[in-house]
């Protein structure tokens, strides 16, 4: 039997590397005639140590550290504007740019979405959230051992999802 895809889930930290699994995911949808949901994921650390730390800083100071952390990421992610609007905007730039590049290239976006959360966990409940039949995403190449046991945020995906995950290689943006 020859599964049916109608609903591709593609998160993308908004990298320019993210692109080119992009292009996959674009191309399989073209394929199926599948939409495509976009998920960008605001990261919450769920590092176990991140208790270590609180209980050595203390509560005020760490909540002070996460403020700042995240105040950072805005600012690099989305500037001074407010954070939503401004994500979306670049993931919809980032979806024209894609449709400009492949021309006649016919594609259908389902949705964007934006969470706050542990990055693994929000993928997994995003594609049973929204019904979909496959999970495309990027991954860098880490050397010998690194690509044996893969990224963590990676390999969590690949152990925990229900539907098929397409890796696709990103390029190395050093070169």
């Amino acid at each position: 039997m020859v599964p049916k895809i109608s609903k591709i889930l593609f998160p993308t930290d908004l990298s320019a590397e993210s692109r080119h699994a992009f292009d996959y995911a674009i191309s399989q949808a073209t394929q199926y005639g599948a939409g495509i949901t976009i998920l960008h994921v605001m990261e919450e650390s769920g590092w176990s140590g991140a208790d270590y730390a609180r209980t050595i800083l203390g509560e005020e100071r760490w909540r002070q550290l996460r403020k700042d952390y995240e105040a950072q990421v805005r600012q690099i992610l989305i500037g001074k504007k407010k954070e939503g609007a401004l994500i979306r905007e670049a993931l919809d730039e980032f979806c024209k740019q894609a449709q400009r590049d492949l021309g006649d290239c016919d594609f259908v976006m389902d949705e964007i979405v934006i969470a706050k959360g542990v990055i693994v966990d929000e993928i997994i409940a995003t594609a049973e959230k929204k019904n979909c039949d496959l999970i495309v995403m990027g991954h860098h190449h880490r050397g010998q051992i690194g690509e044996a046991v893969l990224g963590s945020t990676t390999r969590r995906v690949l152990r925990r999802s229900k539907v098929p995950v397409l890796l696709v290689q990103l390029p190395d943006s050093s070169k």
